[in-house]
């Protein structure tokens, strides 16, 4: 773990010596640096499921509200060799946004398509939506008139809901931190009016979508086919995981449960995808010349969309039988690329406590 010298925070690299690493950078009163370590993980096994020799990383800034801009500041100029020489390369996460970490991106290698924005969602958050979606599909051999309901349903949330809609499924109830909104009996809720109530009112959407507004908790009782987690690392844990009806989990967050909650749900029948892979899109953007050989003119969001729904579908028809269930699977899958590189294999896997 660095700690920042410039202001109260720290950046776990999940692997040492790697050609250079990426993930979520978090601002709030109070981060941890456990949960950084499991953030890491993931996005280290995103890497390695997609064949990238990189490791994933995360940090924290401790700040206050009345001090964060000072901690932000701090933050962009230690970092700034870092971005330069590709060792860490920051995301927003939660307490950050893009415009935050504007001043790195002259800097970052990375391709800047991945923040072109539609709606006001960047494509790397379409991504991460269309990309769960994709996974999802891929395990149940088709969307058309599965129910689905969407957990913590921020921008790729709102993506996955409109790419769901188009592929015939359901979109049965949404929930934000503000609330809980459930469909009537019927067609379910219009993807595009979830889209333009996000770009109106943020997560205050769910309040005036055309459906029963409730409890944000309300969401775990709901009745669906499909589960798209998105709020938080690890809030799907063991005492939820044992109510829940779904047929099919899926991530639009890291690590978004926990190792027990797995264990239940795989033995009440449900499958349950890897985080890792149902949030593998991104790095499509990221690197477009590296994952799927596209440079110049040929880098369009289009292209992107359809080499990274397509890789990660076949990604999960690949590992999605595996006798141990779906995500199993998919560290096996990861873990194997990884020894192909690592003298040895990173102790414990992308899961929360």
């Amino acid at each position: 773990m660095r700690k920042l010298s410039g202001t109260d925070g720290f950046v776990v690299v999940d692997l040492d010596g790697a050609p250079g690493s990426a993930g979520l950078m978090r601002l709030a009163p109070k981060i941890l640096p456990s949960g950084a370590r499991e953030m890491a993980r993931s996005a280290t096994y995103t890497f390695a499921s997609v064949g990238m020799q990189r490791s994933g990383a995360s940090g924290g800034i401790n700040a206050r509200p009345d001090g964060r801009d000072g901690a932000v500041e701090a933050f962009l100029a230690e970092s700034e060799p870092w971005v330069t020489a590709g060792e860490f390369l920051p995301d927003p996460g939660k307490g950050l946004t893009a415009a935050d970490l504007a001043p790195l991106q002259a800097h970052d290698p990375r391709h800047p398509i991945r923040l072109s924005t539609t709606g006001g969602i960047s494509l790397s958050e379409r991504l991460a939506g269309s990309g769960a979606v994709a996974a999802a599909s891929a395990a149940l051999d088709g969307l058309e008139g599965r129910r689905i309901v969407i957990e913590g349903c921020g921008p790729a949330g709102v993506a996955a809901a409109a790419t769901a809609a188009a592929q015939g499924a359901v979109l049965a109830g949404v929930a934000s931190e503000k609330g809980f909104c459930a469909a009537s009996d019927g067609p379910g809720l219009d993807a595009a009016a979830i889209g333009a109530a996000w770009t109106a009112h943020g997560p205050g959407f769910v309040e005036h979508l055309d459906g029963a507004c409730s409890d944000p908790g309300d969401v775990w009782g709901a009745a669906g086919d499909i589960l798209l987690v998105g709020s938080k690392m690890g809030v799907l844990d063991h005492n939820i995981a044992a109510g829940l009806n779904a047929s099919l989990v899926a991530c639009l967050h890291p690590i978004p449960f926990t190792t027990r909650a797995l264990v239940i749900l795989q033995a009440a029948g449900s499958v349950v995808l890897a985080d890792f892979v149902c949030l593998a899109g991104p790095l499509f953007a990221a690197w477009p010349a590296e994952l799927i050989g596209l440079e110049g003119d040929c880098v369009t969001a289009e292209a992107i969309e359809t080499a990274a729904t397509e890789a990660i579908a076949s990604l999960v028809r690949e590992t999605a039988g595996h006798p141990e269930g779906a995500f199993l699977g998919a560290c096996h899958h990861a873990e194997s690329f990884l020894a192909t590189w690592r003298d040895e294999l990173p102790f414990g896997r992308p899961l929360a406590a």
